[in-house]
């Protein structure tokens, strides 16, 4: 995936005349499940309405595909092991920042970055995944979007609506990467922007510091956010698009 420098494309233009979305919308009361492919998405994609789903008192789990590690492939001082290990201590700071106080469930997948599509479709991890989303009394889904252009990204999009299906529960993804660029453009855009919580997001996008800056230095191939990007991140209301209603 090639990462653009300017946050610019055809998601974006159709954006601006998208409606707006309320947390009980995207979120009734009961259990939220989240499915992710790596630690940030969480925070880039949907960070404000974590944050206030979680001040409306949702239940929230995640469901992490990956543990992002294959961001910084040629680092030497953060070999494989120490990549892992740092970026779920990111997410796990990040999450504190978008739900303070609040217990959030997290099911880590540990599949493969950038391969995790074979993992993410196979039946146990699915019947794994139901079996924890109806404890947890899920009545909405959300996951990155199908037309992000990541793989992991779709992986996760493919999972979120076969349990949404099968729960009866509303789907709503969130486009990360997919906002950027030509591409189709889906129906059922909705913006969510909650301004209160827009210095969580900046605090959690300021925890995964291996992805925001250049603390791994030492890989010139390593992924670092383009500063105009994280600008957009940190200010640019959060694009849902309804895939499927609930029951």
């Amino acid at each position: 995936m090639s990462v653009p420098d300017l946050p610019e494309g055809a998601l974006l233009d159709a954006a601006r005349d998208a409606a707006p979305v309320g947390i009980a919308t995207l979120a009734p009361p009961g259990g939220l499940l989240i499915v992710v492919p790596h630690p940030d998405d969480e925070t880039l994609g949907c960070g404000m309405a974590i944050a206030a789903a979680a001040d409306a008192g949702r239940r929230i789990a995640i469901l992490l595909l990956t543990d992002g590690e294959a961001s910084h492939p040629g680092s030497r001082r953060f070999p494989e092991d120490r990549r892992r290990a740092l970026r779920r201590n990111e997410f796990d700071r990040a999450l504190t920042m978008l739900a303070p106080g609040c217990r959030v469930r997290i099911w880590a997948a540990h599949c493969p970055d950038g391969a995790s599509g074979p993992f993410a479709a196979d039946e146990r991890l699915f019947l794994a995944a139901l079996g924890a989303a109806r404890s947890h009394g899920t009545r909405a889904v959300w996951s990155t979007w199908e037309g992000d252009p990541h793989c992991d990204h779709e992986a996760a999009a493919k999972l979120a609506a076969r349990l949404a299906r099968e729960l009866g529960a509303a789907h709503w993804s969130f486009s990360v990467w997919g906002r950027f660029g030509e591409r189709p453009v889906p129906h059922h855009l909705r913006l969510f922007a909650k301004r209160r919580f827009a210095s969580a997001k900046r605090a959690a996008m300021a925890a995964h510091a291996s992805q925001m800056t250049d603390l791994i230095g030492d890989d010139p191939h390593g992924f670092v956010m383009p500063p105009a990007l994280a600008a957009h991140f940190q200010t640019h209301p959060e694009i849902f698009i309804h895939e499927r209603p609930g029951k």
